[in-house]
């Protein structure tokens, strides 16, 4: 048995196709999930079982701490419970989950953290991970000069956004299913994660300005995918026209969003990649330390980073009639698959 924790909306459907791959195998697994952005949304979507447990600690530091104890609780007495008179897991996995690394540690857990930000807090990662796992393009030195313990770092070959980006295909006529016209330009907005760890409130600025600048041209169509009612409030309450921008109200896959998108500005880091990487016009607005991924997009031009108004206002309004998507890594899903069952010590 393999159990997997997924506290954040990208890890759906990063997980999804290693969850495929562990059944085609014979293989269990378990899933655990906070209730944070659009993560229990989406499993439900795609019928993913699993069990809710937790949620977000909020933006205050000492808030976080807390609810990291909290959920750490959480998760061992689910733990505890469920494998009370069975044998517990071999192996826990996590894109980053911090309280599942605590709550495996006292439960004499083996783990396996996936990482793709090497300027992440790291102290509980060096501390509780048995294994880092991460993509290939980061330099160790990158790792190594923010305090990440080289010794427990693997690697697989790609971005992690490619172990479901390698079998996309494209829902036609995706744009009707969000009422958006075909000869409008759509632009797909994520706005800062204003609750993160690694949150700057420069970013907030960048936003306002873009949706205004966007929202100015009649012809195009502007659809806020929002984290929190935080941010939703927010905009809503700083934005100057309204009539073409909306908020995306349910649940849908985030790839065809992306995909059927003209431009994608984005303050958080997996959307950016998702898009840039399937060929879309890609603005970012992180104002943070630069993820190396990010920075090596930017080298082969599939992405900008946007540092002021006036970077912004330099932004086509435009409809992107060919795209041509990144050589993806078709093995990637198998790789990454195998380095969790080897680490596991399961028998394939």
């Amino acid at each position: 048995m393999i159990w997997f924790d997924l506290d954040n909306s990208p890890h759906v459907p990063l997980f999804l196709p290693v969850f495929t791959e562990l059944k085609k195998r014979g293989l269990s697994y378990d899933v655990t999930a906070r209730d944070f952005a659009q993560t229990l949304t989406l499993l439900k979507m795609w019928n993913i079982p699993h069990t809710a447990i937790g949620a977000h600690g909020g933006k205050s530091k000492i808030k976080k701490i807390l609810n990291l104890f909290k959920r750490k609780a959480e998760l061992s007495k689910y733990i505890k419970s469920k494998y009370r008179d069975t044998v517990k897991p071999a192996l826990a996995v996590s894109h980053g989950s911090r309280t599942q690394l605590v709550a495996s540690n006292a439960l004499g857990i083996k783990t396996l953290l996936m990482m793709d930000y090497e300027f992440t807090e790291t102290r509980i990662f060096n501390r509780y991970a048995n294994l880092i796992l991460a993509p290939v393009f980061i330099p160790n030195e990158r790792f190594s000069t923010n305090g990440i313990d080289l010794k427990k770092v693997a690697r697989y070959n790609g971005f992690k956004e490619e172990l479901y980006l390698c079998s996309f295909v494209a829902e036609p006529d995706f744009r009707k299913t969000l009422g958006v016209n075909e000869n409008d330009v759509l632009a797909v907005v994520r706005p800062p994660g204003m609750l993160g760890n690694y949150h700057d409130s420069r970013s907030e600025e960048l936003l306002i300005h873009a949706l205004n600048h966007l929202s100015s041209h009649k012809n195009c169509t502007v659809l806020i995918t929002s984290r929190s009612q935080k941010d939703r409030d927010f905009i809503t309450a700083n934005i100057s026209n309204k009539n073409n921008v909306r908020f995306l109200e349910k649940a849908v896959d985030g790839l065809d969003l992306v995909n059927a998108a003209d431009i994608v500005l984005s303050g958080g880091g997996t959307m950016n990649r998702e898009s840039a990487l399937l060929g879309t016009g890609t603005f970012s607005i992180f104002t943070g330390k630069r993820p190396y991924l990010d920075e090596y997009l930017a080298e082969l031009g599939r992405l900008k980073f946007i540092e002021s108004k006036q970077e912004i206002e330099k932004i086509a309004i435009e409809r992107i009639t060919e795209k041509v998507p990144y050589t993806f890594n078709k093995n990637i899903v198998s790789e990454v698959t195998d380095i969790i069952v080897e680490t596991a010590g399961v028998k394939k």
